[in-house]
């Protein structure tokens, strides 16, 4: 079970309740033919990618009313577009060209060309054509297979003249019927390549599922070089002509300096050791700069200008991991700008792709150790590392080479969310006190939820968070400790009565010590899910119940102690029985947030053997019985 906040709302989500999006299957592609061909612009000196799709549909049903949308951007223009329904185009067919946004994308170049094709007979024929252009093939990185409805067969063609450098690299292709031919085309003096996939199943939606170039065959591009009409075009032949074109992209940001210096100096004033000036840095920008993802043409690879992030108080991955390295910079720190791909992308920098990476952060080298700082992580303390990007692989610049490692990968330790609870029987109720302590993740989620909400409704929403939206279990006196510092631990402390949490038949007190059962309801649905299942972080929840017994009583049986070790996780339960006293120890871990379905079935077996034994009754009679 996952607690998460959100405005007022405490969500508890279990793997059972995943919901996985259903493909429409009102239609099928029964054909789909993309082609690339490299051609060389005269006009603009320059090597362009020519894109044909011609797609078509039939209708599984009566009234299919299928939404058209095609990317496009400031690197993909749309040249023409068609549709035809039962060979006629539709009298009102009238394509829409917009800009496009989605989840915290808050400005883009990235536009669509959409409309709908309708299909009002079951069996009705549809036919969709488009024509773009790729205008730098540095842009040109994956083709798939797949699409939003099942496609009966698909044609994939490059044509590739033999003055283009390309590496065509396969992915994902077990498992599905795809054929390859090749052939020379002595006219045009190119390469053609044909990829021919058959029965290919629709993309399928499920939460926490690995990114989709883990998932879906798909042919990964690399365009190296060029040498046509006298002119010779570098790409992507190396990853050094990668860095190379990145580091020509962040040489002349040319922030104003007095303006990043002066603000360093600001908020490091009175501070003498060296951490204690980082810290003051890294938090400043993780708790002043707003995250907002621009995806602009070249600005979404270039960072903005330090001063101006800083003048704004927003800016994207790069331009907040560019003002922590300018602060830093500014006071005589060795600051580095890192590229990666998180962990939703299945390449690392063995392909030189503009495909490979999705993010920016800053490296620290402070006495020898490389610290990473992601000021998109709002409430990580330093030397905390999300589980998107932990074990990813790096590429920091260093000058005018680079140098590549890995962000470390922090064990179980790094996230704990530890309870303690000292508990006695009242009438039917169990009343006392708790307290809580959260680490790491689990910190991080606390606060990012707390910090969304007004200040006045702090204490409604952890109440319900707490009480996972329980009646039952009734919060008083509550206190939260930091709800601001990335740096220290969040901790809670409350007074609980919960009602009802005691049993009583004749003499006899059956008592339930364990309210909250997580992952009880976390059974995968195995006919359902079609994908791995990915845990958001490690977890180590522990859980200690200390209860006094009533006077004169005694435990007349403890359940046997539950132990499931494997490398992923483990499942610990245990009931220790002491002098008036009843102690109640549980640890859940997830080791491995990668759950492959090859390992569902063991995952259910187990999670019904915690199910029992959390179903376990404790059963207390007086001690002359």
């Amino acid at each position: 079970m996952f607690k998460t906040f959100t405005s007022f709302i405490i969500a508890s989500c279990c793997l059972a309740q995943v919901f996985a999006g259903p493909a429409d299957s009102s239609a099928t592609i029964t054909l789909s033919k993309e082609k690339y061909t490299f051609v060389f612009n005269s006009k603009t000196n320059a090597v362009e990618v020519q894109r044909s799709i011609d797609n078509l549909y039939a209708s599984n049903a009566y009234d299919v009313d299928l939404p058209i949308v095609e990317n496009y951007n400031d690197e993909v223009t749309i040249d023409d577009v068609n549709c035809k329904i039962d060979d006629r185009t539709p009298k009102d067919f009238k394509p829409e060209y917009s800009y496009y946004s989605e989840g915290d994308i808050f400005y883009s170049d990235s536009r669509v060309c959409y409309f709908p094709l309708k299909l009002l007979k079951k069996n009705s024929k549809g036919e969709v054509t488009f024509k773009e252009t790729i205008l730098d093939p540095r842009y040109f990185t994956s083709a798939f297979f797949s699409d939003d409805q099942p496609v009966t067969s698909k044609e994939i063609t490059f044509v590739i003249p033999r003055w283009m450098k390309v590496e065509l690299k396969e992915f994902n292709f077990a498992g599905f019927n795809i054929k390859k031919a090749t052939s020379y085309d002595e006219k045009t003096d190119a390469d053609v390549i044909t990829y021919t996939g058959y029965n290919l199943p629709a993309f399928k939606t499920e939460e926490n599922s690995p990114g989709p170039t883990y998932i879906y065959p798909h042919i990964m591009v690399l365009c190296k070089s060029a040498s046509a009409a006298g002119h010779n075009f570098t790409y992507f032949a190396t990853l050094d002509d990668q860095y190379a074109w990145y580091k020509d992209l962040v040489k002349n940001i040319n922030s104003n300096t007095g303006v990043i210096s002066a603000k360093a100096k600001e908020l490091t004033s009175g501070l003498t050791a060296d951490m204690d000036k980082i810290k003051a840095v890294f938090y400043y920008v993780q708790d002043n700069i707003r995250y907002i993802a621009f995806e602009n043409g070249i600005a979404g690879f270039r960072p903005e200008k330090a001063d101006e992030v800083l003048r704004k108080k927003y800016g994207d991955c790069k331009g907040m991991a560019n003002l922590t390295k300018s602060l830093l910079t500014s006071l005589g720190y060795d600051a580095r700008l890192c590229w990666l791909g998180t962990n939703h992308i299945a390449y690392d920098y063995q392909t030189p792709s503009m495909a490979v990476d999705n993010h920016m952060i800053c490296a620290l080298n402070y006495k020898g150790k490389i610290i990473y700082l992601d000021a998109t992580e709002s409430y990580l303390g330093i030397n905390d590392y999300a589980e998107r990007i932990q074990g990813r692989q790096v590429l920091m610049e260093n000058g005018d080479k680079y140098v590549l490692a890995h962000i470390p990968v922090p064990t179980t330790a790094q996230n704990y969310d530890y309870e303690t609870s000292k508990l006695s029987i009242t009438d039917n109720d169990l009343t006392g006190s708790i307290s809580h302590l959260w680490k790491g993740e689990d910190k991080e989620m606390i606060l990012s939820g707390l910090n969304s909400i007004k200040k006045e409704n702090t204490d409604e929403a952890m109440t319900r968070y707490l009480s996972d939206n329980n009646s039952d279990y009734v919060i008083k006196e509550l206190a939260i400790s930091n709800v601001t510092s990335p740096d220290k631990d969040v901790t809670a402390s409350y007074q609980v009565d919960m009602k009802n949490g005691v049993s009583v038949f004749s003499k006899a007190y059956y008592v339930d010590l364990d309210h909250k059962k997580e992952f009880i309801n976390s059974a995968i649905k195995t006919d359902e899910r079609k994908h791995d299942y990915w845990f958001d972080y490690k977890e180590n929840l522990c859980r200690e119940t200390e209860l006094t017994l009533p006077l004169n009583y005694k435990v007349t049986g403890l359940p046997a102690d539950l132990n499931i070790v494997n490398d992923d996780y483990e499942f610990h339960l245990k009931y220790t029985s002491a002098p008036g006293k009843l102690i109640y120890k549980k640890n859940i871990l997830i080791k491995n947030t990668h759950l492959p379905i090859a390992k569902f079935a063991a995952w259910n077996k187990d999670i019904e053997q915690l199910g029992k034994a959390y179903n376990e009754t404790i059963i207390l009679k007086p001690v002359n019985e």
